[in-house]
């Protein structure tokens, strides 16, 4: 989240980790997402905690029960989830391995509440976090949804620069045997978030990864492990 010296008064300065975490309700998502558009500082808010998913898809289901249990004698301070994550983001400018450490910290603290909104009953698949793997300003996330076909891939990316305006982009499935599926191809559009879905009859155990590639050439330019 924003910290206050950030906010000035942005009424949007509290959702960018609900935003992340899937925790806002549609009419609110679509909201957020066209001011998101016209941010620069809601983008890189979103950028900085885009990870958090993926980190959170790792915990087991003992430490998911352990951080569950109720403790009621030490409440957490309301105050707690903004400090936390302003730390994770003067930790990161530091190094990845130090936002790791912090983002890990919020999972350890948070972890009832957050496991609670990413695999709760509106929580049909799992999503993942794209790492880039060259210089595009895109950030995106994935969901892997199981269906009867095999997996649905839901993408939501935005652009906020440097990817060229009105190339194509594709989605890409890589799975655990070497093969590769392109699933989705879509145009970029400056500033706008776009939410390019596709199938594949692969299981998600049977995914390694999705990768987003530039369609005309194939360039790699973000990659999201599948754990």
């Amino acid at each position: 989240m924003t910290t206050p010296e950030q906010r000035d008064g942005d009424r949007y300065g509290e959702w960018d980790a609900a935003y992340v975490l899937g925790a806002l309700s549609p009419a609110e998502r679509a909201e957020f997402e066209s001011h998101l558009a016209g941010c620069p500082r809601c983008q890189a808010a979103v950028s900085e905690i885009a990870g958090l998913p993926g980190l959170l898809s790792q915990v087991g289901p003992e430490d998911a029960a352990r951080l569950t249990d109720p403790q009621p004698d030490e409440p957490a301070p309301v105050t707690l989830l903004p400090t936390v994550l302003a730390t994770a983001r003067r930790q990161r400018r530091l190094g990845r391995t130090r936002l790791l450490v912090v983002a890990a910290g919020l999972v350890l603290v948070l972890g009832g509440l957050l496991l609670g909104l990413l695999r709760g009953p509106d929580a049909a698949g799992r999503r993942y976090a794209f790492d880039p793997v060259a210089t595009s300003g895109i950030t995106a996330v994935v969901e892997l949804v199981p269906i009867p076909s095999g997996t649905r891939v839901a993408v939501e990316c935005q652009n906020a620069a440097g990817q060229e305006v009105g190339s194509h982009l594709s989605v890409v499935v890589a799975d655990r045997s070497g093969g590769h599926g392109t699933v989705r191809v879509w145009e970029v559009k400056g500033g706008k978030v776009n939410r390019p879905t596709g199938e594949t009859t692969l299981r998600a155990s049977q995914i390694e990864a999705v990768e987003i590639r530039v369609t005309d050439t194939g360039e790699l330019v973000l990659r999201a492990p599948v754990r």
